[in-house]
């Protein structure tokens, strides 16, 4: 329940702010990735469309969708 809910306000946030890109925050709440996890893969390289800009980590929203629902690995 916890999950669908975080997605849902995500998304949301998106629709209304056209934004591309998400934050780490916004996206732990779309994946429902604990936080140490989330850090983990994108640190190994093994979350698609995740940028790092100095201590800031930005997600493209579409590239993690994709990789969320399997299109991409």
């Amino acid at each position: 329940p916890g999950r669908t809910g975080g997605a849902m306000a995500v998304e949301t946030s998106l629709e209304t702010s056209g934004s591309l890109t998400i934050n780490f925050r916004e996206a732990l709440a779309l994946t429902g990735l604990s936080r140490n996890t989330l850090y983990r893969l994108v640190a190994a390289n093994k979350v698609p469309g995740a940028q790092k800009y100095g201590g800031w980590i930005r997600f493209h929203v579409g590239k993690l969708h994709a990789w969320l629902e399997g299109k991409e690995a």
